[in-house]
């Protein structure tokens, strides 16, 4: 289901980006904190700051891309090794999956046998299904360009939420002077909190439109089911 596998790709990557943008602001407060409390001179500071935050990034979306394509290669390979025994041992995979329905769902042994053999008729589902269930993977198209992309994304989250600690050191620096490091801090710390609050309140918007969605298509579906 081309939807459904495109629903999960989005969720992916925004939990990549709430993750990569919370790791870099704090990342980056915690550095242009430090340095702060270090009283070095702003210009130090500054390079410090920009150093850490393209270091990070790069490695943050360079992990994320060898961990997905890590994942994606496993999931591939397990998929095979099932696409094998389905063919070639089907009756000891009908039988994990019934022992799967009797053990976890309570199912008694001829449901369990019937929902089998219903399920084996389509083999893709069936295999899908049952790597779900037993190994506990999920199947999808994902293929390297998308390992790339999310890498991509991991690194301009991190980069651009980073930047704005050291954004606001730097404005406070430059256009009103630099007086005190005490000032410094909590210029710093309140644009740090502005941003976080920010954030949140995206994820928290995201969310109530997915739950308002889901909401208005199953009212609809019920609506058709009983029409």
């Amino acid at each position: 289901d081309t939807r459904g596998e495109n629903t999960t790709l989005d969720k992916d990557n925004l939990k990549t980006i709430i993750f990569g943008s919370l790791d870099g602001i704090i990342t980056i407060f915690a550095i242009v904190s430090g340095c702060v409390g270090a009283k070095i001179t702003p210009t130090q500071v500054i390079i410090i700051g920009i150093g850490n935050l393209f270091a990070n990034a790069i490695s943050m979306g360079f992990s994320d891309y060898t961990s997905s394509t890590a994942q994606r290669d496993f999931m591939l390979a397990e998929k095979k090794r099932e696409e094998w025994e389905i063919e070639n041992c089907p009756s000891e995979e009908k039988q994990e999956m019934i022992d799967i329905y009797m053990n976890k769902y309570k199912f008694d042994s001829e449901d369990a046998r019937n929902l089998v053999e219903i399920t084996f008729r389509n083999k893709n589902f069936f295999l899908e299904h049952m790597m779900s269930e037993e190994l506990g993977l999920i199947v999808t198209n994902e293929d390297k360009n998308e390992c790339l992309k999310k890498g991509i994304i991991m690194f301009l989250s991190f980069a651009v939420f980073g930047i704005i600690p050291l954004s606001a050191y730097v404005a406070y620096t430059v256009f009103f002077g630099y007086t005190d490091y005490t000032t410094s801090f909590l210029v710093v710390f309140i644009s740090t909190l502005t941003t976080l609050f920010i954030l949140g309140l995206f994820k928290v918007r995201k969310l109530y439109i997915h739950i308002y969605i889901n909401t208005y298509m199953n009212k609809y579906i019920h609506e058709q089911i009983h029409t």
